[in-house]
């Protein structure tokens, strides 16, 4: 009799048919197409925990900076005969562990920080950068250099109105501009009556591609007697209205619209991010917390505020 053996065991053996390796490749594609956008959303929660820890440590160092000095550095500073234009950013430098760019900084006996031609002045700083943002460059998205010098996404509460040029601290700007920050600002804890807890001190902001002109929100190098220290709540977190400041070179980024105003004194930065639905932001007790794009404007402007006596609700 004929032995059924191996041979008998191979004929009988098939593959796959490509039906079955069509079916296949279509289940991972479903498979993959479920599962990117959790993978998505996890490196989001990540970045959006990064720019978390990072405006903490803007907090704790502002506080170790009003622990030295008894009170908040300038929002930014324009008199005198060198270093005008310097904003808060600069002087935050040594309690953010930066004490070398700090000293080459402070070397520099240029007049106006814009005229600087140290590296220090473009040297790219992760601490002043959201994760979010990060990304976006590296997809081809926003620039990072602004005024001929670094640009960073986090930014000062100036209050609730128009980013004034103010030339002096006098009783008149100190109460056009309500927040903490503004020109030769010399704000203390002591002057924060609506309560640390209740008063924003840092936000974030987009950068704009490419180079761009005067006045953009975290434009440290020059441009902040046009704005670009701060942001004011006069809209929310991540208004379509767009930011009016100085000299506005695209015009239609999506993310960050701007229009040119250079003729007039009333400049506004908003808050915005790559978050989805809101912005991080740092109040003066060092707390950071998540304000979605649909906070009440009303609760957004108080917040702003150092000294407006409002009630804000939870």
């Amino acid at each position: 009799m004929p032995r059924k053996g191996i041979g008998m065991r191979l004929r009988n053996h098939r593959g796959f048919t490509l039906v079955e390796l069509l079916v296949v490749i279509a289940i991972i594609g479903v498979l993959i197409a479920l599962l990117l956008p959790a993978v998505q959303q996890a490196r989001e929660a990540a970045r959006r925990m990064s720019c978390s820890n990072k405006q903490k440590q803007l907090g704790l160092a502002l506080h170790n900076y009003h622990d030295t000095f008894q009170i908040f550095p300038h929002g930014y500073f324009d008199v005198g005969t060198y270093h005008r234009r310097d904003t808060w950013m600069q002087q935050l430098l040594p309690f953010l562990e930066l004490n070398n760019l700090a000293d080459q900084y402070k070397a520099d006996t240029n007049q106006y920080v814009h005229n600087m031609t140290g590296s220090f002045k473009t040297e790219q700083l992760p601490a002043f950068r959201c994760p979010s943002e990060a990304e976006q460059d590296a997809m081809g998205g926003a620039g990072s250099k602004v005024d001929g010098g670094f640009q960073g996404n986090y930014i000062a509460c100036t209050g609730d109105g128009y980013m004034l040029y103010q030339y002096a601290a006098t009783s008149t700007s100190s109460t056009l501009m309500q927040g903490a920050f503004y020109h030769q600002s010399k704000t203390k804890m002591s002057s924060l009556l609506d309560g640390t807890s209740n008063t924003l001190v840092f936000s974030e902001s987009i950068c704009r591609p490419g180079v761009n002109g005067w006045g953009g929100a975290g434009g440290y190098w020059g441009g902040a007697p046009t704005g670009s220290y701060g942001f004011t709540t006069a809209q929310g977190p991540n208004t379509t209205v767009p930011d009016r400041i100085y000299e506005c070179k695209t015009t239609t980024f999506e993310h960050a619209p701007c229009v040119s105003i250079s003729t007039t004194d009333e400049k506004e930065n908003f808050a915005r991010s790559y978050h989805p639905g809101g912005v991080m932001a740092t109040t003066a007790d060092g707390a950071v917390a998540f304000f979605s794009n649909t906070i009440s404007l009303q609760t957004w402007k108080a917040l702003s505020t150092r000294a407006g006596s409002e009630v804000i609700s939870e």
